[in-house]
């Protein structure tokens, strides 16, 4: 794998890492928005149901039986209220609880796509390196074997006028 293909692969895993999460923030804020909406309208529900018995009560203060039947018409309904709200609640628990998987699979698998592409640009970078290093070394070692062959050439030379000059000097005197 070249290295520029690896760290592009490494760079999107961890675009698709980041991408699970934000995906997964959102769809929590729309689930809070969801509960709060709801939260917000049988709370209004609710108040409206306080009001129109307190009207019921001060239109006719001694209809007790009216007010009594009104009333418990009014806990029936925030009861059923309090039991859907629960329901969803639940239902919103359980859809959260599959995206948190679903989140934490994803950004498994690009946290192993961005593992595994690191690692193919690290071992691009060190066979880049080593091939480097070893042409360098023979540049080196070429380089200082041709300096030694000419050191030894050089002594043989001067060796063999010392001889030469040795030998005329023995043979002269």
């Amino acid at each position: 794998m070249a290295q520029n293909e690896a760290i592009d692969k490494y760079f999107e895993a961890l675009t698709d890492s980041y991408d699970a999460i934000i995906d997964a923030i959102k769809a929590g804020n729309e689930r809070g928005l969801r509960v709060s909406s709801s939260l917000l309208s049988e709370a209004q529900r609710g108040q409206r149901e306080a009001v129109q018995l307190g009207r019921k009560f001060a239109g006719d203060p001694t209809d007790v039986r009216g007010f009594y039947r009104a009333m418990m018409e009014s806990t029936t309904k925030a009861q059923g209220r309090a039991l859907e709200l629960t329901r969803q609640m639940f239902d919103e628990l359980s859809e959260s609880g599959s995206e948190t998987r679903d989140t934490i699979e994803k950004v498994v698998k690009a946290q192993r796509a961005a593992g595994e592409a690191a690692v193919a640009a690290a071992r691009d970078v060190a066979g880049a390196t080593a091939d480097r290093v070893r042409t360098r070394v023979e540049r080196v070692t070429n380089r200082a074997a041709t300096e030694a062959e000419d050191v030894a050439g050089a002594a043989k030379r001067t060796a063999t006028k010392a001889r030469k000059a040795t030998a005329n000097s023995n043979g002269t005197k």
